[in-house]
Formats: structure tokens, C-alpha cells, sequence
């Protein structure tokens, strides 16, 4: 099973609804929060910038399938996605809804580790990410 945190943004790159970290950083990019809410966002980024990789190093030829590819965290990634919960409701506290989607097959995969995959979704998980 895998797990991914969605908005209701559209992706400029993979086309659909963009992920939690996108989100994250758009968050902390366009907006001046309060000091308590930008540290409550930063330290599970900086926990995440330590502990997950970027998969992104990773893809691989064809380029438009690899721009079009999504992380999804493994249901087994106990502690990191309990930090990706911190990080979903402080956006929620702010009125940013982020859904949660769980797959069996995520796509085609072009990365994975322990913790993530980097996949190129299937068209029946492109439709469902489409929001």
C-alpha cells in the first residue's frame, strides 16, 4: 500500500494534484507566517531534508515520463508519515485541505527505497489524482 498527501493545486510538472512538500513550500514561499507556525513547518522539513531522499536525483530516460512522475510514501513509513501528519494539520489549521490517497499500484516505478516510491501513475491513478 502507498500513501500520498494531495491539495487541491494542480502540479505545473506531473499534471496533477500537487503533493504535501509542493504545497509546504508554496505555503512558506508566498505567505508571512507567524514565527510559531513557520517553526512548526520547518521542523519536520528539516526532519525530512535528514531522514527521506530525494527521489528526484533518480529519474531516469524518457524525460516526460520522469517530469511526470510522484512520490508516494510507503504504508510501512511509520515515522515519516507521522511527521508528514504534523505537517497536513498545520496546513489544515491554515484551510489548506490536503487529502489523503492510498494505492496498491501507484504506476510505473522509476525509484523506490524503504520509505517512497517515485512512479509514473497509471491513467486510472492519474484520473484519481486529477481533483
Amino acid at each position: 500500500m502507498f500513501i500520498r498527501f494531495v491539495s487541491g493545486e494542480i502540479d505545473e510538472f506531473s499534471h496533477v494534484s500537487a503533493g504535501l512538500f509542493c504545497t509546504v513550500y508554496k505555503l512558506l514561499d508566498d505567505e508571512v507566517l507567524p514565527d510559531y507556525e513557520y517553526g512548526a513547518l520547518m521542523e519536520p522539513m528539516r526532519w525530512f531534508n535528514q531522514h527521506l531522499k530525494a527521489p528526484f536525483d533518480y529519474r531516469l530516460e524518457p524525460a516526460s515520463l520522469a517530469d511526470r512522475s510522484i512520490c508516494w510514501f510507503r504504508a510501512t513509513a511509520h515515522e515519516h508519515l507521522a511527521k508528514a501528519w504534523e505537517m497536513v494539520a498545520i496546513l489544515e489549521a491554515r484551510d489548506i485541505f490536503i487529502w489523503t490517497i492510498k494505492c496498491d499500484q501507484p504506476g510505473y516505478i522509476i525509484y523506490e527505497d524503504r520509505v517512497q516510491v517515485l512512479a509514473y501513475p497509471f491513467p486510472d491513478v492519474r484520473r484519481l489524482l486529477r481533483r
